[in-house]
This record gives structure tokens, sequence and C-alpha cells, in this order.
């Protein structure tokens, strides 16, 4: 197995506690197309964690650790009704001992985006039963409102409880959380704009900021290390700033649309 100097996102989670979205989103947006990938040859992981996914210093992402995956073209090492996964990161139909499928990775990186937004898990308990129980049952406390609505919104679309109210796939996940992003880069490129209009002008801002710089989205690579799956995933299509208003002002960013 290839050997991978990398700190883990528990690592980076461990040190710095809630990570800002735009230092976050890459990671979960890199691990959403290996997981793709992974799901598209019939593997699902069954145990997304942090300390499974790897980050190296230039920011490419690793899935490590399939040794407890689900795989449709080989033979079986686990039973049915057997509970398959970690407490705090597994989803309820797991948690039930149901068969996992690519909703359940979804609603275990789902659990990992909330951790790294909030610096906590959504769910705690005295033992992994009841961990796994309030996964089941209770709601999952909501998101602060720091957190911007429309990345809060999604997330908890990934946490949802049945299997079909989630996104329909990882790579619906990678491209609205890449969409996301581009959207918060524009409002941070825009602030800073700003801060600098209003520094050359003396404390006085414009009525208007009229031009704005396009960023484009960074082609980020991701490795999946389990034998026999390979392959890659189309990288979100840039959308201008005007393209983002008209689209947010027409339909959803996520969910099962037949346009993503």
């Amino acid at each position: 197995m290839e050997y991978v100097p990398s700190k883990s996102l528990a690592d980076l989670f461990h040190e710095q506690g809630a990570m800002d979205p735009l230092t976050l989103l890459p990671i979960l947006i890199q691990t959403a197309r290996g997981l793709f990938v992974a799901h598209s040859h019939g593997v699902i992981h069954r145990d997304v964690k942090p300390a499974n996914i790897m980050v190296s210093d230039t920011g490419e992402v690793k899935i490590t650790d399939f040794g407890v995956s689900y795989s449709t073209n080989q033979e079986q090492i686990t039973q049915d009704g057997m509970v398959v996964g970690t407490a705090q990161y597994i989803s309820p139909e797991q948690a039930q001992g149901q068969q996992a499928t690519p909703q359940s990775d979804i609603y275990s990186l789902g659990v990992v985006a909330y951790e790294g937004l909030c610096g906590h898990r959504p769910f705690t308990g005295a033992t992994p039963v009841d961990i796994a129980a309030a996964h089941v049952n209770d709601p999952v406390p909501p998101l602060p409102a720091s957190v911007d609505v429309q990345l809060r919104e999604f997330i908890m679309s990934m946490l949802a409880k049945d299997p079909l109210d989630r996104p329909k796939d990882a790579l619906v996940v990678s491209r609205t959380l890449a969409r996301i992003e581009r959207r918060l880069l524009d409002q941070q490129t825009e602030l800073n704009d700003s801060t600098r209009i209003m520094a050359r002008s003396g404390g006085r801002l414009p009525r208007r900021i009229t031009s704005m710089p396009h960023i484009p989205l960074a082609n980020a690579r991701v490795t999946v290390t389990t034998p026999g799956v390979s392959g890659t995933v189309p990288d979100a299509t840039p959308i201008t700033g005007e393209q983002h208003t008209q689209n947010d002002s027409s339909r959803r960013m996520f969910g099962r649309s037949s346009n993503e």
C-alpha cells in the first residue's frame, strides 16, 4: 500500500478546531470526487471520517482505509444486520444494520463537514451505542448562524435521516460545494476590493464596485488508495458571478434536480 506522508483531517481538526469554510471546502470537494469514483466502481467506503482523509501540505486529498468497504462484485466478510462503521460518523441506516449505499457515505461526509465547520460533531453520548442511536433518532442540531446559509442548508441535506432525502450522488455533492466555494471566494474578493478602495479614498466607499476579478476554481486532484479503483471526475463547470445570481434566483443549488 502507498505510504502517505500527510496529516489526516482529524489531525487538522485537533490542531485548528473549527475551520474557515474556504479552507475546508476544497478538502470536502476532493473527498466527494474520490467517493464518486469509488461508488462508480460499486465500492461503498462505509467508514468515512476525518482520520481516513489524508491532506498533504499542498492540499491534495487521499482517501484511505477501505478495509471495511462494501463491494458489489466481491464476497463479503460481514453478515446482514452487522453494524460496520465508526459511531460518531455512522449513517442512520448503517446504525440499524441495513445495507450501506452511496448515500451512507454522503451522510458520513456530512458529519465530517459539520465537525469541520463547528469544531465538534453533531452527536455525542456515553457509549458508541448511545451515539449511534442519536444518529437514528435525534434531530441534527443546527449549524451556527455564522455559517453561510446555502452551505448550512446543503450540509443539513447531506445529514437527512432518510437516504432518499440526501443528494443523489457524491458528484452532486462535489459540484454543489464547488459552486458555494466559488461564491464565497467572489464575496471575499469583493470585500478585499472594497477595503483597498476605502483605504485609497480616505475611508470613503464608492456607491458601487463595478468590477471584480475572476478567480478560477483550482483543478484539485484526488486519489483513492484502494486496489482496483481509479478514475477521474469531471471538474465543476466555472460559473461567473452573474450566472450565480441567475442560478440562485431560478433554482435551488442542491438536491435531486434533473439539471444536476
